[in-house]
């Protein structure tokens, strides 16, 4: 079972005891990450500077300007202030999980997420 750990507007953070993963939802992002995977991008994501990185990509074409490095090569993922203070939010487990069965989400352990 997934225990849903984190939920916003956006997202929500569960996180299976069986596997040791977390699994990160945000808009059409998935990631499935380790504890120390999700220990350091929860420590990237809060150490972004919002408002700073707008003033430095204003000129850009990009509807977004906060632009979060991947660790594969040239992937990025961009994200507007409210969003970020958003992902802040979910990552540093500060919006109440929603009540949904205890808390726990079913889910199959040996799932192929291609």
């Amino acid at each position: 079972m997934m225990e849903l750990i984190s939920r916003t507007r956006n997202g929500m953070i569960t996180y299976c005891a069986h596997c040791k993963v977390y699994h990160l939802e945000f808009g059409n992002l998935f990631f499935r990450l380790s504890e120390a995977g999700f220990e350091c991008l929860r420590n990237y994501i809060v150490s972004i500077n919002g408002p700073y990185c707008e003033r430095s990509n204003r000129k850009m074409n990009a509807n977004r300007k906060i632009f979060l490095k991947l660790p594969a090569q040239n992937v990025y993922f961009c994200v507007c202030t409210a969003e970020l203070e958003e992902l802040k939010s979910l990552v540093l487990l500060q919006s109440p999980a929603v009540e949904e069965t205890d808390g726990l989400i079913p889910f199959m352990h040996d799932i192929s997420l291609n």
